[in-house]
């Protein structure tokens, strides 16, 4: 086993990204009035930057689930993107609470597309990987 494919280093990596959203949406939405101003230009920067973070977050959980094979390849795919969902809505809800932030349904969306980003990617890295060199 290589020394990158251990499966607690993945889980730390994943729990540790969490930390960082958790603590991204814990902030009032004051303190990002420097971030909006600066990306005006780039329409639905919020929905981006969910993007990013989850897909992050659903590579650390599906480089765990594929190590752990606990079950076939579809329901690593679907538990990637169920985790990511999941977490999602717990972080718009905590959020919620949260001094001048709201919860979005469109920012769980943008969480999801973030993982399902991931699935895609991975299958098509094992789809090309599988070809015969040619």
């Amino acid at each position: 086993m290589k020394k990158l494919d251990r499966v607690w280093l993945w889980t730390l990596l994943a729990l540790v990204w969490m930390g960082v959203i958790y603590a991204l949406s814990d902030r009032p939405a004051g303190d990002y009035d420097g971030a909006s101003s600066w990306l005006s230009w780039l329409p639905f920067a919020s929905s981006v930057a969910h993007v990013g973070l989850y897909f992050v977050l659903s590579v650390f959980v599906l480089r765990v689930l594929v190590l752990l094979r606990p079950v076939s390849e579809g329901l690593i795919a679907y538990s990637t993107v169920f985790i990511a969902l999941v977490y999602g809505v717990l972080d718009e809800i905590h959020q919620k609470g949260v001094e001048g932030r709201a919860s979005e349904a469109i920012d769980v969306v943008a969480d999801v597309f973030g993982a399902v980003l991931v699935v895609v990617f991975w299958f098509l890295i094992k789809r090309y990987r599988a070809k015969p060199d040619e």
